[in-house]
């Protein structure tokens, strides 16, 4: 007998949500929602690291300069303050970036090679490579 009353409850929690959505009167508006989850690309030529968990993602970004020739760091880490820093002397080096805040590079300008960069969570380094070789 409890065994069907937890199925039968199951079943029914179940309906309820698959059947949520729209009001109908919210379907009868047609109107697109106040908010929503999707995110804007960003513009044509960059590409975006994103800094978050005292990470980078992508950590290591291999790009073909002919699409993609400026990289956007991007601090989406609060309350953390990062400094991109290359490990090329004096190559690049970003201010501090306070959440939100971005720093960008543009590797058309530099020969194709392999650039290592880091940041520092407390005493950690946290490491970092773009390749802008041509495929091999």
């Amino acid at each position: 007998m409890r065994r069907i009353m937890v199925m039968a409850l199951t079943s029914a929690l179940l309906a309820a949500a698959c059947g949520s959505g729209p009001s109908e009167a919210a379907l009868l508006r047609d109107e697109q929602p106040a908010t929503t989850t999707t995110t804007e690309a960003p513009p044509e030529g960059i590409v975006i690291v994103s800094i978050d968990n005292g990470r980078f993602s992508p950590a290591n970004l291999d790009i073909d300069l002919n699409e993609f020739w400026i990289v956007r760091w991007e601090n989406n880490d609060p309350p953390r303050e990062y400094q991109i820093i290359s490990r090329d002397a004096g190559l690049f080096e970003s201010p501090v970036l306070v959440p939100g805040d971005t720093f960008e590079v543009d590797f058309s300008a530099l020969p194709e090679d392999i650039y290592r960069y880091n940041t520092f969570l407390g005493q950690q380094r946290i490491p970092g490579l773009v390749d802008s070789r041509p495929p091999r």
